[in-house]
């Protein structure tokens, strides 16, 4: 019977590895830009490799189409890419919060900062307000949040949040504003963690569309603070915090920083990325002191020409908005952390301030890679090739390259050891050719404004001799 499940499981490869074999027929390893090296005990048939950086930024697909792994005789072998296992488990739960409105002048800082305050000994809030006491009839300034209001009765109520969500007062169908959170320990010192726009419509047949929540990076804090950026202030009538407790440790990411460069329009910066990377955290690095920097973060969509001109523009469009900063406080420093975001895959990322600054910071971003499994059949070594522009996707099934192995099992599989990371010529013929387009295009625009000048010149010169002969007529 073993036997029998064995061979059933051989002609299966040997299936699987002719399928592969027909659909990459005529691939070689030097028709992709760039190998690694890949070597193994032998003693394990399923391995696997956690890709590192140089896979994403050399590949030529956002979906990684043109990798593939090639034994010592040219043959592809069927691989399959896994990916990130999440090591951490959440549990989440709803914490309704306790409300303390701050009254005053909109633009009256001590409005929400020199406040009176009522606590009792575990730092639950029982009354909030003004020291000097506002007008009867000022208006809302802020919305003062107690996040953990039963904490005496549980005090292993979890304090770290990811979201908040608003309930409308009743009566109330129409509402948008743009909405700061901050958030502090001791009601003292505030640290801003999201803004966001908030809004409720509701249309005549009755349905409703709301955008009730803000997201923001998972965070322990104690007390929270609204402040209106746009918008009407409005006492809300219930906040709902989103608890999470994680158990364990998340997929681990790995970052990359990226030098600026000058953007396409003025006062903007560039930064060369890669299709591939699957972006999920994404910050600033200032390298002045005492800097708050805030910034919209987008990319750029080329423009066809308008009729009568050549050259093309280009449009920048906003992805996100946040503040980065870097100052020192009380004795330390305190620099902002990076942004969560959905993973986004993006040739080349922009930063465009939003205040006068002279800083030109690094970008810095994370993800988490994906990890190669293939059979060690054939015959070792192996190689890793990648970085071509016409390549077929050739990844298959994690069933169908580890076939009979548990999530576990495969987790728990040989890592692969890898040689360092080698050009190929094809690679070098690529960068030659680019250094030549370069070249040509760098010649046409010295050609280009050569003969504008020689046009201009001409110009001048017709102009002069009209100029001279009317002269002469004039002196006769």
């Amino acid at each position: 019977m073993r036997g029998s499940m064995i061979s059933g499981v051989a002609l299966a490869w040997l299936a699987l590895g002719s399928a592969a074999a027909a659909e990459t027929a005529g691939d070689k390893a030097d028709d992709y830009g760039w190998q690694q090296k890949l070597s193994i005990s032998g003693r394990e048939a399923v391995v696997q490799y956690r890709l590192p950086a140089g896979v994403y930024l050399h590949a030529r697909s956002a979906r990684l189409d043109d990798l593939r792994v090639f034994d010592s005789r040219g043959t592809v072998l069927p691989f399959a890419l896994r990916a990130p296992a999440e090591q951490a488990q959440a549990s989440r739960h709803s914490v309704p919060v306790r409300i303390f409105p701050v009254f005053g002048a909109p633009d009256d800082s001590a409005a929400s900062t020199a406040i009176d305050i009522r606590r009792t000994a575990d730092g639950a809030l029982v009354s909030l307000g003004t020291r000097n006491p506002a007008r009867a009839d000022a208006p809302l300034a802020a919305l003062v949040l107690d996040m953990r209001p039963d904490r005496q009765r549980d005090p292993q109520a979890p304090g770290t949040f990811d979201m908040l969500r608003f309930t409308l007062p009743p009566g109330t169908q129409r509402y948008q504003a743009l909405l700061a959170v901050e958030a502090s320990d001791d009601l003292k010192s505030w640290r801003e963690v999201a803004q966001s726009q908030v809004s409720w419509m509701v249309s005549g047949d009755g349905a409703a569309l709301a955008a009730d929540r803000i997201e923001f990076e998972p965070r322990e804090f104690r007390y929270a603070r609204i402040r209106w950026l746009e918008g009407k202030p409005l006492q809300f009538a219930a906040i709902t915090g989103e608890a999470v407790h994680y158990m364990g440790q998340a997929a681990p990411l790995d970052t990359l920083v990226l030098p600026a460069t000058p953007g396409k329009n003025p006062g903007e910066w560039l930064y060369a990325a890669s299709s591939a990377l699957p972006v999920q955290r994404i910050g600033l690095e200032l390298a002045e002191r005492n800097v708050s920097l805030p910034v919209e973060l987008g990319r750029y969509t080329e423009l066809p020409a308008l009729k009568g001109r050549s050259a093309t523009t280009w449009r920048f469009d906003p992805m996100l908005k946040a503040t980065f900063y870097r100052i020192e406080q009380g004795g330390r420093e305190r620099r902002s952390g990076d942004l969560a975001i959905e993973p986004t895959h993006q040739p080349h990322w922009v930063v465009r301030p939003l205040t006068p600054t002279e800083s030109k910071p690094s970008l810095r971003i994370g993800w988490a890679p994906a990890t190669l499994v293939f059979l060690a059949s054939g015959h070792a070594p192996y190689t890793l090739a990648y970085g071509r522009d016409d390549a077929k996707p050739a990844t298959r099934d994690l069933a169908e390259v580890a076939p009979g192995l548990s999530a576990a099992e495969i987790g728990k599989a040989e890592q692969v050891t890898a040689g360092p990371e080698q050009a190929t010529p094809r690679a070098q013929e690529r960068a030659a050719s680019a250094a030549e387009q370069a070249a040509t295009a760098s010649q046409y625009r010295k050609a280009a404004l050569w003969a504008a000048l020689l046009a201009g010149l001409a110009v001048l010169g017709g102009m002069a001799r009209q100029l001279h002969r009317q002269m002469k007529a004039g002196q006769k």
